[in-house]
């Protein structure tokens, strides 16, 4: 697979330098010697679903609890529609903050796009040791825009699909004489067999099909102080990832990817809190386009920036206007670039929006949440279960 540095390289000699599009020659090459598998942003979908499932195990306390919820999900990645969700969530052990939780997750939208799993999110030893693991299948129908700054004429893009055998699995310990401090191992391991639709390119072309394995195993730390796990109202939540993909691990790639991020959760007044993000992903030269870095802001399907280096900074205002009813307020700024010393010279991007919450229970801060958001080239509504950060 042609590398990313060498391939971009390559593209800058045949593109206009001025409006940094590309001509049809040029997007076919791509698609043949670099865009090969993509399940762009698999991974964070999948992870984006594992976190609305984990954090609805709210309505449990002391006692075991089996929970079904018919969750209606939106966002422009993979369209609108259904996840239902069938958990079993754990009795606490005693004086933990967490609820481990057991379940079942699927998700079929509007564009036909489907997702069916099984995972665990555990909490051992009053919080001294931290398990969790996903196993799943899916379908997805997504659209390919470009890498970082080149792009295709007019913003258009390509639609691609892909269907993935998903596993993964993580754990962590409490880092000795430290009591928010966490450290661990993840493992990832992806089957994927995906087609690219050329013929919205050129009339009469055949769809590419390709069939690859991506496996990695790397280390993550965990910073964790929030009051809450689904609506923090106070305190700091930070998390630094990096994951070797490699063939020692089973895979067929080669290539690193590093992430982190820091949550500060500030209140302001009685019932405001302010949130606080900022979030770094970066891809080691030689990652493959469907493992680029992305960045997650809101306005715009997460396939539409890719780049080896993503930075973001995000706040929000969330405000409780009622027992059971709030709303909140966010602006976003995000750069892309090839090289992270120079991300701040690359495209600068902006969201803005706001939405409503609803609190499904009296007694834990669990929301049904509707975002829009305006973004530099595209729009969007969000329609699912938790906060954002």
């Amino acid at each position: 697979m042609v590398s990313l540095s060498i391939l971009c390289g390559w593209i800058k000699r045949v593109i206009n330098a001025e409006n940094h599009t590309l001509n049809f020659a040029v997007a076919l090459v791509l698609f043949f010697f670099h865009i090969v598998p993509v399940h762009a942003g698999n991974t964070d979908e999948i992870d984006n679903i594992i976190d609305d499932t984990r954090n609805s195990k709210a309505v449990a306390d002391e006692e075991g609890q089996w929970v079904g919820i018919p969750l209606v999900v939106s966002n422009p990645t993979v369209g609108t529609g259904l996840e239902p969700v069938l958990m079993y969530l754990h009795p606490k052990e005693a004086s933990a903050d967490h609820n481990s939780t057991t379940g079942l997750v699927g998700l079929y939208t509007n564009t036909r796009s489907w997702a069916a799993g099984i995972f665990h999110d555990g909490y051992l030893r009053n919080d001294t040791i931290r398990i969790s693991g996903f196993f799943g299948k899916g379908a997805f129908k997504l659209k390919f825009y470009g890498i970082g700054d080149v792009t295709f004429p007019g913003g258009k893009s390509i639609p691609y699909e892909f269907s993935a055998l998903v596993g993964t699995a993580k754990i962590q310990a409490r880092i000795p004489k430290t009591e928010h401090w966490f450290a661990g191992l993840q493992y990832v391991f992806i089957d994927v067999n995906t087609a690219l639709n050329t013929s919205a390119l050129i009339a009469g072309l055949n769809n590419l099909t390709f069939k690859f394995k991506s496996s990695g195993l790397g280390a993550i730390t965990t910073y964790d102080t929030r009051d809450d796990n689904y609506y923090p109202g106070n305190g700091q939540w930070f998390e630094g990832r990096w994951i070797n993909y490699s063939k020692r691990w089973g895979g067929d790639l080669e290539y690193n990817k590093g992430n982190l991020f820091f949550n500060h959760y500030q209140p302001i007044l009685k019932d405001v809190t302010l949130a606080l993000r900022t979030r770094i992903e970066t891809s080691s030269g030689g990652t493959p386009y469907f493992a680029l870095s992305t960045l997650d802001m809101g306005g715009f399907s997460r396939d539409r920036y890719k780049a080896s280096n993503t930075l973001s900074l995000h706040a929000e205002g969330r405000y409780k206007f009622n027992p059971r009813w709030g709303m909140v307020g966010f602006y976003e700024l995000g750069w892309f670039n090839k090289s992270f010393d120079k991300i701040f010279t690359g495209r600068r991007i902006t969201s803005l929006g706001g939405g409503l919450r609803w609190q499904i229970t009296e007694k834990h801060k669990l929301h049904i949440a509707v975002d829009g958001a305006i973004s530099s080239d595209d729009k969007a509504v969000y329609l699912g279960i938790g906060e954002r950060f």
